[in-house]
């Protein structure tokens, strides 16, 4: 099977390259779902920030609340 990376970031960019709020959404569900936020995690985000053509602003605050999660860990 694929690496789970490259799955997921197929799906996040699918729509054209845009990060929608949908997927924003989804995506901080599943991040925060455990109460512990990895650095991979954050890499994963930061990846697709840097690949989508465009995002919305939830993304940046997603990025900013994991950082300060890890921060806190």
């Amino acid at each position: 099977m694929a690496q789970w990376r490259k799955v997921a970031k197929a799906f996040a960019l699918a729509a054209g390259g845009h990060i929608s709020q949908k997927e924003v959404t989804i995506l901080r569900e599943q991040i925060f779902s455990e109460n512990h936020v990895s650095k991979s995690e954050l890499d994963f985000l930061k990846e697709i920030k840097e690949e989508a053509e465009t995002s919305v602003q939830l993304l940046d605050e997603l990025i900013v609340d994991c950082e300060t999660a890890i921060n806190k860990q």
